[in-house]
């Protein structure tokens, strides 16, 4: 794992992303192979080395039936990349684009790599229905298909329930408020708003053509949302719950994609890094307290580094739930100022497979185009009750 007193930097080169397209929204028609490939070749047009230089590619991808074998090296066929390019794919739900880039780090670190793509990809449109157990036939009755979406990436198979209804049990144990659950959520989408209207994300965006459109702006916040409107919402995971389609993330789809490397071979190159990957750290609980494991994941590497929560100068933490970032933010002492600062998965979405790649491309531009911002966290929550976290440093 890599650490602060390690001998080799490794770095950032340079992130791209798709922007975010809301479920059977503007990146409908495209597959989720091919949003990968959108993502990784817009990253090797923009960074100077030839495509031989890549060792190995890592991609997350959470939702997998019915995509084909091996999708992550499907993406690596499908691009600008030689067919000999390592690949593999990862596979650890919402975690799987920050354990690809912990992965590459971990490659670069030990010498098997000098340059590697990490980041992941996701098509929550283009997830089939399916029908398990189906093989052995059925001699009479009805067929009951069920949702891979659904099953692949928001349900808690050990413990038979949908993640936001774990998340209940996290708001009734630490007294999470609705009020705190929309006023969080409304604030993600007016940042977000925000953060889309000045440009905030123009220079990390590989736009995507399809069905003869350009689509180059994320689809998902919505600005007008007022507190009232928010309470109005159903609460489907509990009879007198608090979490809402207006305060858990968005379904979604996109792609995101980094290139990290070993310090001294960028400088051969003469490549300008972005960042610096410093440090990263995983936690695991029961799966009912998959939450709390970002508190714990958020403290054990604020720790590794000697920090405290004010060193960090934005935290990219994927927002599953608003009340999980309410939770996290309380117990560590995160300001919410610095909570994501550009907006959420409240108002984006999360695309399950392919955020922290996303998350990764955004911090590395925001220390490009914020003066104040040269320190900072990118995670998530992990189904099955883990968490993924990394800090990176402006270069």
């Amino acid at each position: 794992m890599p650490s602060t007193d390690s001998d080799t930097d490794i770095v950032l080169v340079d992130g791209t992303r798709t922007p975010h397209g809301t479920l059977l929204g503007s990146l409908a028609d495209v597959e989720p192979v091919e949003l990968g490939r959108i993502a990784l070749d817009g990253l090797l047009d923009r960074v100077s080395i030839d495509d031989t230089d890549v060792d190995w590619v890592a991609l997350g991808n959470a939702i997998q039936a019915g995509i084909g074998q091996v999708p992550g090296r499907q993406v690596v066929v499908k691009s600008a990349l030689p067919n000999e390019t390592r690949a593999t794919t990862i596979n650890e739900a919402s975690g799987s684009g920050v354990s690809a880039i912990s992965l590459a780090a971990d490659r670069i670190a030990a010498g098997r790599a000098e340059f590697a793509i990490a980041g992941g990809f996701e098509s929550m449109s283009n997830a089939p229905w399916i029908l398990p157990g189906y093989r052995k036939g059925r001699r009479h009755g009805n067929v009951e298909l069920e949702d891979s979406m659904l099953l692949d990436s928001l349900w808690d198979v050990n413990l038979d329930v949908h993640m936001g209804e774990i998340t209940e049990g996290l708001v009734e144990r630490e007294a999470v408020s609705r009020e705190a659950q929309d006023e969080y959520a409304l604030e993600s989408h007016q940042r977000a708003a925000e953060a889309i209207e000045f440009g905030a994300f123009d220079d990390e965006i590989v736009p995507v053509e399809t069905n003869g459109e350009t689509v180059d702006t994320d689809q998902g916040p919505r600005p007008d949302s007022t507190l009232e409107d928010l309470a109005e919402l159903p609460t489907p995971f509990a009879e007198n719950g608090t979490i809402t389609p207006g305060n858990a993330s968005k379904l979604s789809d996109g792609a995101g994609a980094v290139l990290l490397a070993d310090g001294a071979a960028a400088a051969d190159r003469g490549l300008e890094p972005m960042a610096r990957v410093v440090d990263y750290a995983t936690a695991y609980r029961d799966p009912d307290r998959f939450n709390e494991a970002v508190g714990d994941v958020v403290e054990n590497l604020l720790e590794r580094n000697d920090l405290v929560a004010e060193d960090v100068d934005a935290y990219w933490i994927n927002e599953a739930f608003a009340a999980q970032a309410v939770y996290v933010m309380d117990r560590v002492g995160i300001p919410r100022e610095k909570m994501n600062p550009n907006g959420g998965a409240v108002a984006f979405g999360h695309p399950i497979g392919a955020s922290g790649g996303m998350l990764a491309a955004s911090l590395a531009y925001q220390f490009q185009n914020d003066p104040n911002v040269s320190r900072g966290f990118l995670g998530m929550s992990i189904g099955g009750g883990g968490a993924i976290m990394a800090l990176l440093e402006e270069w």
